[in-house]
């Protein structure tokens, strides 16, 4: 038996698992192909599309089925196929329309299909430029037809902190995720990571695996719920670290290697 058996770890990217350079440390790298080779289980729990997460996964073990889009698609990356997937409700896309009366300076983004579709252009939306994805800048209304995963509202703190209150008081609390300070998304009603970390523990079939999860910001605190053992970084928002029992070090200095090393210490404890 390996050391990890029965043990499955879940990493956010974006400001836990990659540094503040957007990068892999070599101590993360390593801490989980020594995780994975020692029988633990690896995913990640993830906001990126499709095309950005296969830029990173090959450089490291993961063992599982990627929850993306903050849960809205779980997708097998070993097989190339979706095995869950929820998609915007009818009604819900038309928050959009309201952003932009209330909001004309902030971009906003709608995501169908592995494309990203450019519905109110900001600074940072043209960030895609250099990333060589699949985005539509002119767009038509053939997108009202279209099945959106989420939409995705950027700009700056003060904006997006002004929409997430306008929204939050007309729209209801769960189904709008701010996961960055630039970032605010409108995903399906009920979708988390938790809840996509649900589906793909029945769908596996691990449900007596002990699970530990990672994140840094709120889009992350059902992930920690629904694991046994949910660790914030150091350097997370102050909301998630007062939700959370665990606190790992910042995503600057291998938080991963340090959950493992922690892992490990918990099995010769309860030995």
């Amino acid at each position: 038996m390996g050391t990890f058996d029965g043990y499955l770890l879940v990493s956010d990217m974006d400001g836990t698992l990659l540094n503040s350079k957007g990068k892999l440390s070599e101590e993360n790298k390593n801490a989980i192909e020594y995780f994975v080779d020692n029988g633990g289980e690896f995913t990640l729990a993830t906001g990126r599309m499709l095309p950005s997460i296969r830029r990173h996964i090959q450089k490291m073990k993961v063992t599982l089925p990627v929850i993306m889009y903050n849960g809205t698609k779980v997708y097998d990356f070993n097989n190339d196929k979706v095995i869950w997937e929820k998609f915007l409700e009818e009604d819900r896309k038309e928050i959009i329309k309201v952003v932009k009366e209330v909001s004309p300076n902030v971009g906003i983004e709608i995501y169908s299909d592995e494309v990203v579709y450019i519905y109110q252009s900001c600074k940072r939306t043209e960030r895609f430029n250099k990333l060589g994805y699949d985005v539509i800048y002119d767009i038509d209304d053939s997108i009202w037809n279209k099945k959106w995963t989420k939409a995705l509202i950027v700009g700056e703190k003060e904006e997006l902190d002004f929409v997430e209150t306008y929204l939050r008081e007309n729209y209801g609390d769960k189904d709008i995720v701010r996961s960055s300070d630039v970032y605010l998304e409108i995903i399906p009603k009920g979708i988390s990571k938790g809840q996509a970390l649900k589906e793909l523990v029945i769908y596996k079939g691990l449900e007596e695996f002990k699970i530990i999860s990672v994140g840094d910001n709120m889009n992350d605190v059902e992930l920690l719920e629904e694991a046994h053992y949910g660790f914030c970084i150091a350097n997370g928002s102050e909301e998630l670290k007062k939700k959370s029992k665990y606190i790992a070090p910042s995503n600057d200095d291998n938080p991963i290697e340090f959950i493992v090393k922690w892992i490990g210490q918990l099995k010769e404890d309860l030995i």
